[in-house]
């Protein structure tokens, strides 16, 4: 725990007012002599942030939160930081930057409106009030100098890269590369503090889509993980033994020897690992996480990659060149085939309608039922075949099609194959 007095600033790191006004915060409460952190001036390369994150918040004293639109959305951390701030009884003060509708838990807090005058001297007396510290508002400039823009870390621009459309694969595959070089920071692609996968939960609403040729199916609610288990992700499931404890094997057929990985690189997706092996790490994440957690069926999969419009790949209209990673030059698609797999995500102007990545290339994906049994879903060594789907690096764009059925025996491995989770909403 820090000797100092510290507030801790939470705010949404989008380059626009919210990030502004905390660099703005984090100056004016250094120069009135109180201790403060913030995420780019605190955090020392190579430390795991959101462990950081977590420690720093137990031991502040206060959190300011700067309240934008970027900063409600759920996907990012500021909320989550403000929750586990309130869970932990350390007080928040809302300073407000942006009109937006607060939500319920947070509405009940008196917020500062800086939306119009940033009242600095106002905040930091609050503030000093929380702290038991005595602010040196005098030498503190009332009017806002606007901050430098900050410098983008490497990591920050290679991912701005990314979203340009027009960067062609090559390219793409160099970036991958280099993510995992630096340390990949997307959330979803590695570990978290406790050393579990760190899975990006999309949420599949409920309701009808198109199934194949026009099926119309009702699913409920589930979620589905933002990017297929990557080589790191599934190494912790190697590294906790988890081809050594029997019960998560039970039913299965466990492979003799440790999967041989083609491509080792920690963001890349896991291939090489059979039906068998991806259910057996479902039940050992769901066992360290309290969730359930499995692989999808292929109808929760189609859905997921097409959405509900009946398209017939990921994003709308025939296949786009540079859009996935597939050998395009098998049906003259395009010019591209990298001929081996690539960092998870590269691709996002070929994400799904819910926002996930390489469900078209990259690696085929198990699902959990038969092939010629789509209602058979639990496990048993008969050898029937299951499905996988959405294509992966060495096929054309006939495969790659979302509604696309393949299958394979599930005790075999390949270089082709991995696999994605699903999270069932708790009834």
């Amino acid at each position: 725990m820090s000797q100092v007095p510290q507030v801790f600033i939470s705010y949404a790191r989008d380059g626009g007012v919210s990030e502004q006004t905390a660099t703005a915060l984090h100056q004016q409460l250094v120069q009135a002599g109180i201790a403060a952190f913030r995420d780019v001036e605190n955090i020392d390369p190579g430390s795991h942030w959101a462990a950081v994150i977590e420690q720093q918040i137990l031991a502040s004293h206060l959190m300011v939160v700067v309240v934008s639109k970027p900063a409600l959305d759920p996907q990012r951390w500021v909320m989550r930081e403000c929750l586990f701030a309130a869970n932990k009884r350390i007080p928040i003060i809302p300073v407000l930057v942006e009109r937006v509708d607060l939500p319920l838990w947070l509405m009940h807090i008196n917020a500062l409106d800086f939306t119009q005058t940033q009242h600095w001297g106002h905040l930091l007396l609050a503030v000093g009030k929380y702290i038991a510290v005595e602010p040196v508002i005098e030498a503190v400039p009332l009017v806002q100098v606007a901050p430098k823009p900050r410098q983008l870390s490497e990591a920050e621009r290679l991912l701005q890269e990314l979203q340009n459309p027009q960067v062609l694969p090559p390219r793409r595959f160099e970036i991958g590369n280099r993510l995992n070089a630096i340390g990949d920071p997307r959330p979803g692609v590695g570990l978290d503090a406790n050393g579990l996968p760190d899975i990006d939960w999309v949420k599949i609403p409920a309701g009808e889509f198109i199934y194949q040729g026009g099926q119309r199916l009702r699913l409920d609610d589930y979620q589905m993980s933002r990017y297929p288990v990557t080589n790191q992700q599934f190494q912790a499931f190697e590294k906790a033994g988890g081809y050594n404890t029997d019960k998560w094997w039970e039913g299965l057929k466990k492979p003799a020897s440790l999967p041989s990985h083609r491509w080792t690189e920690g963001n890349r997706p896991v291939e090489s690992v059979d039906w068998y092996e991806s259910i057996a790490f479902c039940r050992w994440l769901s066992a360290k996480t309290g969730q359930e957690i499995r692989l999808p069926t292929e109808q929760e999969w189609e859905k997921a990659a097409r959405g509900t419009d009946g398209r017939e790949y990921p994003w709308e209209g025939s296949y786009k060149t540079g859009y996935a990673n597939i050998d395009e030059t098998w049906k003259k698609d395009g010019d591209f085939y990298l001929q081996e797999t690539s960092a998870v995500g590269i691709y996002p102007q070929g994400q799904s309608p819910y926002g996930l990545m390489d469900m078209s290339g990259n690696v085929w994906e198990w699902c959990i039922n038969k092939y010629e049994e789509p209602q058979m879903i639990t496990p048993d060594l008969s050898g029937g075949v299951r499905v996988v789907r959405g294509g992966s690096w060495d096929y054309n764009s006939e495969f790659c099609r979302s509604s696309f059925r393949y299958h394979w025996l599930p005790g075999y491995r390949s270089r082709y194959r991995g696999f994605r989770l699903l999270c069932c909403f708790p009834h």
